[in-house]
């Protein structure tokens, strides 16, 4: 079979298959393993997605040893993996320095509040100052680790799209998109973003600390052809 007839083939038959979809409740087992879903049917979950995302990791790249680069990338990543895990989130994805966690079920809007601050805590108290002790190239060139986590809430249809041996768990809704968004700005030091429907569904500790809001907006973000707002926050959580 050429590979024309192969991609023929593979349109004909996704476009024909017969789709199966399930509502799923909120619950903290709710986000589907992909290794378990068939690539005809897709589950939709009201969910809380976070994108963390190392920040200007180019200019890593332009001042400091491959395996410098390496190292750090992997730590953030091995770090925010963790604290998401720690909260009962679900790692789903990675795309170079960023990966997504998902939160379903109780209180999920605060777990994904506190697991965005708990890695900015990890990385401006711990990975930060180890990695500017350990590596030269870093206290030569002045370059700091940064951050942002993305954070939006809304019902999602999930799918398994990929072929057999090489795929992955896709996310449609205005949730993931807008997490990833976030995940994109730049205002350091705040580093945790947070879309409206988040915000509005925070209880008092993911809203405030010793009686002040940790947030500052609404802010208007353009996405597409809407305008979503979200809020911004540069506080962190200790472990």
């Amino acid at each position: 079979m050429s590979l024309k007839d192969d991609v023929d083939k593979a349109v004909a038959d996704t476009f024909s298959a017969n789709w199966t979809t399930v509502q799923r409740a909120s619950a903290v087992d709710a986000v589907p393993d992909p290794d378990k879903m068939g690539y005809s049917e897709g589950v939709v979950v009201p969910c809380t997605y976070l994108y963390a995302d190392m920040a200007n990791s180019s200019g890593l790249q332009t001042t400091s040893p491959q395996d410098t680069v390496a190292k750090i990338m992997r730590v953030f990543l091995n770090v925010s993996v963790r604290v998401i895990r720690s909260l009962d989130g679900h790692v789903r994805s990675f795309d170079g320095d960023r990966v997504m966690g998902i939160f379903s079920g109780p209180v999920k809007e605060d777990r994904a509040v506190k697991a965005a601050m708990r890695i900015n805590y990890a990385v401006r108290q711990l990975i930060q100052p180890a990695a500017k002790t350990r590596f030269g190239s870093l206290a030569k060139s002045g370059w700091e680790l940064q951050h942002a986590c993305g954070i939006a809430t809304g019902e999602t249809l999930m799918a398994r799209a990929g072929v057999r041996g090489n795929d992955d768990m896709i996310s449609i809704g205005v949730a993931p998109n807008l997490a990833a968004k976030l995940s994109d700005i730049r205002d350091w030091p705040r580093a945790t973003f947070i879309g409206s429907g988040t915000y509005k569904a925070l209880t008092d500790s993911g809203k405030l600390s010793e009686g002040r809001n940790m947030w500052v907006g609404p802010i208007d973000l353009q996405m597409g052809s809407g305008t979503y707002s979200y809020y911004k926050s540069g506080y962190w959580w200790s472990f």
